[in-house]
């Protein structure tokens, strides 16, 4: 009996370390399926953040946190929506909610809920088990170019403001 049970003890051990490798390998094949190189040769027009905007919003932090995401989708570092559907709820909700007043408009909350349904499709897309490269490339590029949107609406919000324009 004794070595019965120990048999099928030794057989659970080696299948469970079978089964933390094959994890890490479709973890690794995720990663490895966009480069940096792919996501460079994206043909879309990255607007960058003016001073004034980011003296305006240097205490939203959830938007830092978001910059910190996109980032690391530059790179190709796909990590973030694997399987982490809770945390990318919590940002988008967080984002929406903590927006300072100085930016707050219709026109950048559109562009965040634009945002929001990238980032969802794009996860989706990521923790399919049969993603290609090709369809992992599209939602990429909808995501950045969401978010350059969201960075023009903001300079033009703020733009807008500066600009004192006195009616006759």
């Amino acid at each position: 009996m004794k070595l019965i049970l120990s048999f099928f003890l030794i057989v659970c051990l080696f299948s469970c370390e079978e089964n933390t490798k094959n994890e890490q390998q479709t973890e690794n094949n995720t990663t490895v399926l966009v480069s940096k190189k792919n996501i460079q040769k994206l043909n879309y027009t990255d607007f960058v953040l003016d001073s004034k905007v980011k003296k305006k919003i240097q205490g939203w932090n959830k938007y830092t946190e978001l910059e910190g995401v996109i980032l690391n989708l530059k790179q190709g570092n796909l990590s973030y929506f694997k399987e982490n559907h809770d945390i990318l709820e919590a940002l988008i909700t967080d984002l929406k909610e903590t927006i300072p007043e100085s930016v707050n408009s219709p026109s950048v909350m559109s562009r965040l809920i634009a945002l929001d349904t990238k980032l969802y499709k794009l996860e989706s897309v990521v923790n399919l088990s049969n993603t290609t490269s090709d369809k992992l490339i599209i939602p990429i590029k909808e995501v950045l170019v969401s978010f350059s949107n969201l960075n023009l609406q903001m300079n033009k919000k703020i733009e807008r403001e500066s600009q004192k324009i006195q009616k006759p």
